[in-house]
């Protein structure tokens, strides 16, 4: 933390900027909700003093719900199953035309290629779980080996600079890394004048990881060779927008107003956290302290004689936990011969749970989930709802919050990425273009409940046309689903006609049995 404090007096001391959009005060909240994404907060270690004065410390068991959260909610916002068609601008739209006429376009070949090219379907859920955990993620776009790369960083890498109505307009991105033993940060920075976008990238070089400036300046050419550009101008008359897209959960930042910055989906259950995680923590030691235990008076104990002393000894058989010694003085009465005793305590796990329960619903509540959606049991653990009941849960509110966001910037994206093959020549085709994205939302709705509703106010009839049905179904385009109806009404009428067929045969046979 106090490295990257000290990192954000650095970019200071050696930009042209007079002040970043971004204080310590945040990097501290970044830095908490980084720290419980990984799931090592502060909160779980802890310290205590035994009725010796003697100082002890351990670290709690953790549910690790942070990580669980942002899984939850990067799955159901974005999967594989996101379609992204790109087709030419046009005033007069054609309804007629099919999916698979709207997607063979030379735009929209050039963007899946990209994709394709940079396993974007992969990267981005992966970028989108750590957007939701730590509060921000950038996607940046440049020119390689004759093909658009597409680069992702981190909430904890990116500094902004300046903003308008639309966002971040500029910043710097600073990446640390150890190359041949040595320390390096590199800065990406992202600026604007009147005529240019441009990107510049600065090397420095430190003592060590932890140093609290940037070091040195080095040439590029010290670990990149040739292949990074000091400096690259993107003419606006050629680009409609910055080569960097900033991402961040579709939340009201309340812990600075003014702040471009997002926040974490957990940022405002950090409490609730605290105590699930000293709940699990109290289950566990639950079990551990409940184990069974039965005195056995030492009488009935291993015994050895003391080679030192030559007096024999009681002593415990510490590979067995269950049987603990104590001396027997009588008291019972001489009927009473010593025998073992069982001093197990019950354990309270039932009531832990429930308690885990009602914080998973609170906290389920907290970060826009639909209560209900995490629960804890004592024979399969922590369970996650596998759909949601209804359109109108919080959680597919808060998904289609969140999809509003990811739309804009996909459509960005799209835009960014033709532009710079437009202007490296790799692309021949038009940057007018419309963007459509559409994501699947069949992992976040109950479809039988759903279809019961709807089939309810509509009097039993059918929702929709048999070929819309096999599209939503299976993913497939219309030209697909058209073929499989197609072979279903073959099949159809294929049994129809043999049942005719059948029917006839059989009434042939009948009359001749009559006439015989």
């Amino acid at each position: 933390m106090l490295a990257k404090m000290g990192l954000i007096k650095s970019i200071e001391s050696v930009s042209d900027v007079s002040n970043l959009l971004i204080d310590d005060d945040q990097v501290k909240q970044i830095d908490l909700w980084d720290a419980a994404y990984k799931g090592d907060p502060k909160w779980i270690h802890k310290k205590w003093t035994s009725a010796l004065n003697n100082p002890h410390s351990y670290k709690q068991k953790s549910l690790n719900m942070p990580k669980i959260l942002s899984k939850k909610m990067a799955s159901l916002v974005f999967s594989k199953k996101v379609n992204i068609l790109v087709t030419e601008h046009t005033d007069n739209k054609d309804d007629s035309a099919t999916d698979d006429d709207q997607s063979d376009n030379e735009a929209n070949n050039f963007i899946q290629s990209t994709l394709d090219d940079n396993y974007f379907y992969n990267n981005c859920e992966r970028y989108l779980e750590y957007m939701f955990g730590t509060g921000g993620m950038v996607m940046r776009f440049y020119v390689a080996n004759g093909k658009v790369k597409i680069r992702f960083a981190t909430a904890d890498s990116f500094y902004p600079i300046s903003q308008d109505e639309n966002g971040v307009t500029e910043c710097v991105i600073a990446s640390k890394f150890v190359k041949s033993g040595k320390y390096y940060t590199l800065l990406e920075w992202h600026l604007e004048d009147d005529k240019n976008y441009i990107v510049r990238n600065d090397l420095y070089q430190s003592i060590d990881a932890n140093s609290d400036d940037l070091g040195t300046r080095v040439p590029l050419k010290t670990v990149y060779g040739t292949s990074v550009n000091d400096e690259s101008n993107y003419p606006k008359l050629l680009y409609t927008r910055p080569t960097f897209i900033y991402l961040k959960p579709n939340l009201a930042n309340n812990f600075s107003y003014n702040s471009p910055l997002g926040i974490s989906i957990y940022a405002n259950a950090i409490d609730t956290l605290k105590q699930l995680d000293q709940a699990y923590d109290m289950l566990n030691q639950e079990m551990e302290m409940g184990r069974r235990r039965i005195i056995v008076p030492d009488q009935l104990m291993e015994r050895r004689v003391n080679p030192y002393t030559g007096i024999p000894e009681y002593f415990m058989n510490y590979d067995e936990q269950v049987y603990q010694g104590f001396t027997f003085n009588g008291t019972a009465g001489a009927d009473s011969p010593p025998a073992p005793k069982d001093i197990t305590l019950p354990l309270r796990n039932q009531e832990i749970i429930e308690t885990i329960n009602s914080l998973l619903d609170i906290l389920a509540a907290q970060t826009g989930f639909s209560a209900g959606s995490f629960s804890y049991s004592n024979t399969q653990g922590l369970e996650t709802a596998t759909g949601v009941i209804s359109r109108n849960s919080d959680t597919y509110q808060s998904k289609n919050s969140h999809e509003t966001i990811l739309e804009d910037a996909f459509k960005k994206m799209c835009q960014t990425i033709l532009e710079l093959g437009k202007a490296s020549k790799i692309y021949t085709g038009t940057t007018d273009i419309d963007v459509s994205v559409n994501f699947d939302d069949s992992i976040a709705k109950d479809r039988t409940e759903n279809a019961n509703y709807y089939e309810l106010i509509t009097g039993n009839k059918p929702l929709m046309p048999r070929k819309d049905a096999i599209m939503q179904a299976f993913g497939l385009t219309e030209d697909q689903a058209q073929d499989y109806l197609d072979r279903l009404n073959e099949e159809e009428s294929q049994g129809s006609m043999d049942d005719v067929l059948d029917n006839n045969h059989y009434e042939d046979t009948n009359e001749n049995d009559h006439e015989a």
